[in-house]
């Protein structure tokens, strides 16, 4: 699976809660695994496999794994993919893809504007 890797200074619960914080605010419902790690879910995955790639972006059904890591650098947290947009075919991995870009894209946003993002980068 594709993901997407965030380095993090600081505090490591800030940087955990902060990203939560940031998926919720995506629309996303969070499954907590345990104290460093969730599941985060979007969209209707009925609707992918029935509509296809007319679920569009806000209906499309999206996962992603989210954990966090101490490490000698920072805080390292991880956002894997967890769905590929394959029931919607080529539009829908197309889609698919642009809606995980656009989520990278604001968690990133979200720490450099906290002043606190290290480093980042696709896995």
């Amino acid at each position: 699976m594709k993901g997407y890797k965030f380095v993090i200074g600081g505090d490591p619960a800030m940087a955990r809660n902060t990203v939560y914080a940031t998926l919720e605010n995506q629309g996303f419902a969070l499954t907590h695994i345990d104290d460093w790690s969730a599941d985060a879910e979007r969209g209707s995955s009925g609707a992918s496999v029935i509509f296809g790639a007319f679920a569009g972006k806000k209906g499309r059904h999206v996962k992603l794994r989210v954990s966090c890591q101490s490490a000698p650098e920072g805080t390292v947290i991880t956002l894997m993919q967890g769905t590929s947009g394959a029931s919607g075919g080529l539009i829908g991995v197309r889609q698919a893809s642009a809606l995980y870009s656009d989520i990278y894209n604001v968690v990133s946003l979200t720490f450099q504007n906290a002043g606190v993002l290290i480093s980042s980068g696709n896995l």
